[in-house]
């Protein structure tokens, strides 16, 4: 037999040393990120600070990506992949020891800005790193296993984080909520970061073409700004549209249905549960589909679900469409990034992925100003913010579908006609009166 389940188990096997050395870290990695989100406003707060102070230390690491972002993909190019994930692991790992071992407010801010850049770092390396570490047959699986894989482990590290301070309180005999349990949990998180490097070490860094960077301005290092821009608008609209409505998403829940928290934890468990394993089907779709044909038909599959949440009026519903709106809505993603890292030279794939970090940073910086006035007005309150989001993201997925439909058929068409070698990865020309 050979159909398309069995054709990805054989993908998943047939990963190079390099992906798997890979994807061991992102779990690692994956579970320590999850205890360390879970933990760290708890562990600000016991130390007495005020929850001002809370919000600007949440802030800076979304600054830090918006500002750090595109220099960090231009250095990515010019230094290498391995060099780059490694270098962040070092960060990430210092930032987060400095949290623990040196909580004073100066010390915090740096802290917290050094793990910002680390993030930054890491992000932009990881989809040229697993572009040039992949066939095409088994690309998308990759990416799909990369998001998917850190959905899933990110349930995992919430479910053993919420634990640890109990036991380390009971270890040294301190609160369970006491600034000593919850330094020793974030202790975990960095052991956990130190475990993770240890398998970029192994990675063997694929020989690239010397880079020369013409220019710190990344506009300047990219031969196609078409098609980069191209690339760049969808993700900022989408961006803009998540940003209003899903990190108010908890808020929604409480105000409309007045749940109790081990509800709320519950039903959001479940979402990541059925996002990670809805990823990792996601190469299934694109086998059948094509990549961009798939992310269009999930994405706009999902806006029914998503007016669903906001004006059902009976909250098993409303859970039931946010667990399948997050799972059509998110599958698609790696899809995505693979096909746009199949787009550009190899040169130039970092500093892509920075300008498409940007975008997404962008979006998040704005959106949740914009959001928090139009819930405070009450002429306007959450349902329109429903509506508003679903605009965005039909807008969006429309323009994913006119830039580049017809360029993923074309290669997918030669890809299956055996001549993968031959494949042209410039764009489509696009329609005429289109203009950039």
């Amino acid at each position: 037999m050979n159909g398309p389940v069995t054709r990805y188990v054989r993908q998943l096997r047939s990963f190079s040393r390099n992906a798997q050395a890979y994807l061991l870290s992102v779990v690692i990695t994956g579970v320590s990120f999850s205890i360390y989100q879970l933990i760290f406003n708890l562990f600000i707060v016991s130390q007495g600070y005020s929850r001002s102070f809370l919000g600007s230390l949440q802030s800076l690491p979304n600054l830090i990506a918006l500002i750090g972002t595109i220099p960090a993909g231009v250095l990515v190019d010019h230094i290498g992949r391995k060099k780059s994930m490694v270098l962040a692991g070092v960060m990430r790992t210092v930032a987060t020891l400095g949290i623990v071992v040196a909580p004073g407010p100066v010390w915090l801010q740096l802290s917290v800005i050094g793990f910002g850049i680390a993030q930054s770092l890491g992000m932009v390396s990881s989809a040229p790193f697993m572009m040039e570490n992949s066939t095409q047959e088994e690309r998308n699986t990759l990416f799909s296993a990369n998001f998917g894989l850190q959905t899933l482990v990110g349930f995992v590290g919430t479910f053993v984080g919420g634990y640890l301070p109990t036991w380390f309180g009971g270890l040294f005999n301190a609160g369970v909520e006491s600034p000593t349990a919850y330094a020793a949990t974030l202790g975990v998180t960095v052991a956990l970061s130190v475990v993770s490097i240890l398998p970029l070490l192994a990675i063997q860094e694929v020989r690239r073409p010397e880079v020369k960077v013409r220019s710190i301005w990344p506009w300047n290092n990219i031969s196609d700004t078409g098609l980069v821009v191209r690339i760049f608008v969808p993700n900022i609209i989408i961006s803009m549209g998540a940003a209003i409505l899903i990190p108010y998403m908890n808020l929604f829940f409480k105000q409309t249905f007045e749940i109790p928290d081990r509800t709320l934890g519950t039903i959001f468990s479940i979402s990541s549960i059925v996002t990670g394993v809805a990823t990792l089907a996601s190469p299934l779709l694109a086998q059948r589909w094509g990549r961009i044909r798939a992310l269009v038909i999930t994405q706009l599959a999902s806006i029914p679900f998503l007016l669903t949440i906001g004006f059902a009026p009976w909250f098993w519903v409303a859970a039931a469409g946010m667990w399948v709106r997050a799972a059509l809505m998110n599958m698609g993603n790696p899809l995505y990034s693979a096909f746009a890292m199949e787009q550009v030279q190899e040169r130039e794939r970092a500093t892509v992925s920075g300008l498409m970090g940007v975008s997404w940073n962008l979006g998040w910086t704005i959106g949740p100003f914009l959001s928090g006035y139009m819930q405070q007005n009450p002429n306007i309150g959450f349902k329109p913010i429903f509506v508003i989001t679903c605009t965005t993201y039909v807008v969006a997925v429309l323009l994913e579908r006119l830039f580049f439909q017809q360029v993923d058929d074309r290669q997918r068409r030669a890809a299956m006609l055996g001549a993968v070698g031959a494949v042209d990865l410039t764009p489509a020309t696009p329609r005429r009166g289109w203009r950039l």
